[in-house]
């Protein structure tokens, strides 16, 4: 006969001491050792479940009001059920502050957030952490700067509403009088603030190039349109930490299941296309949810639940970002469908939160023409 660890048998006799308060504070009826087998997925056999109630009820955390009736917690049952409600908050609490000191530490400079933040969800959750960076689709313009470089070269800063940043560097066949480019960049934030990155091209297409400018000028448009072309879907946007983790964990030496999410990973637009699809969804269900002050929801798939069959035993917990209550990207662990889901959920939640707030920082920033 296999004999438990004393830790491993306490646990499992807290989990169904707290399952027995839960469901009688629930339903107000005594439980019964038939409907924690047959609802309380504990995975063990019905007689070392009635043993585990014996034994609570011996101890003084649970009673029977009738000799053949189900059991239902005293005094002290209630107070293991709430002390371990406490202990999970500080717990929660504790996590969330540390958390929030590596998330400082590790976000001083602005370039390489999102891959600090994927990597920091990896190490904290033992899974393999993503970040997906602004959907261009949803993401906006806050400030286009276009800055003279010397009379054939202009530089580019774009700074969207996500806290993305993108610059280049133009090189002109044509000189553009700095002048010039300056009443440029002054005509495009007036028009592009808040315009979808996808959107710009066609906006300048239309209302900017058919203007009778200069040739350096002009040339220095289409340039512009073409880079905000190769913006809109840029997969570059995606950060995935932490595969390693997902190996280290295989079940039963499973090597099909690494080689499938290997080829799925290999090919990174299945992927990217996969969490495109949940960043509309969240979207969809947050602007739905319309609950105040939230402006993020956690969204979980398993298994069979992902469009992606390589990820059959595989599951998904992510959520969505928002700034100025427009979701611009997404957060997310990946594991196996056994992960803690309690604490995936929690942890995803709390990142997202802090992307929130820090991109919502950066967003109040008042640049300097």
């Amino acid at each position: 006969m296999r004999v438990l660890k004393p830790e491993v048998a306490q646990d499992r006799k807290d989990k169904i001491l707290n399952w027995v308060v839960y469901n009688y504070v629930s339903t107000g009826r005594p439980v019964s050792s038939e409907l924690i087998a047959e609802e309380g997925k504990f995975n063990v056999s019905s007689a070392t479940i009635r043993n585990i109630l014996k034994e609570l009820e011996e101890t003084g955390y649970l009673y029977q009001p009738h000799t053949s009736g189900g059991r239902i917690p005293s005094d002290r049952g209630y107070r293991a059920y709430v002390d371990n409600i406490l202990r999970l908050q500080r717990l929660a609490a504790g996590e969330k502050e540390r958390l929030e000191t590596e998330h400082e530490r590790r976000i001083e400079q602005l370039d390489g957030f999102l891959k600090q933040t994927s990597r920091m969800l990896a190490d904290t959750s033992k899974w393999a952490g993503f970040v997906m960076g602004a959907d261009t689709d949803m993401d906006g313009v806050k400030r286009l700067d276009l800055i003279s470089m010397g009379p054939k070269n202009v530089l580019s800063v774009v700074f969207s509403h996500s806290g993305m940043i993108k610059h280049a560097t133009f090189a002109l066949e044509h000189p553009a009088e700095k002048g010039q480019v300056k009443v440029l960049a002054s005509q495009l934030n007036r028009r592009l603030k808040d315009v979808p990155v996808s959107d710009v091209p066609g906006v300048i297409a239309r209302e900017f190039i058919p203007r009778g400018r200069d040739k350096g000028i002009g040339e220095l448009l289409h340039k512009l349109a073409e880079y905000f072309r190769g913006l809109a879907g840029n997969e570059d946007a995606l950060h995935l930490e932490g595969l390693s983790r997902i190996y280290a964990n295989l079940e039963d030496g499973n090597m099909e299941d690494f080689r499938s999410i290997a080829a799925v990973l290999d090919q990174k637009e299945r992927f990217f296309g996969l969490l495109r699809e949940r960043l509309h969804d969240c979207a969809s269900k947050t602007k739905a949810l319309a609950e105040p002050g939230k402006r993020h929801i956690v969204d979980v798939t398993i298994g069979s639940e992902n469009s992606i069959k390589e990820f059959r035993n595989f599951s998904l917990v992510s959520s969505s970002y928002c700034i100025n209550n427009k979701a611009v990207g997404l957060v997310g662990i990946l594991g196996y469908k056994r992960m803690e889901y309690p604490r995936m959920i929690s942890l995803v939640d709390t990142v997202s939160s802090m992307m929130e707030e820090m991109l919502g920082e950066w967003d109040r920033i008042e640049f300097e023409d």
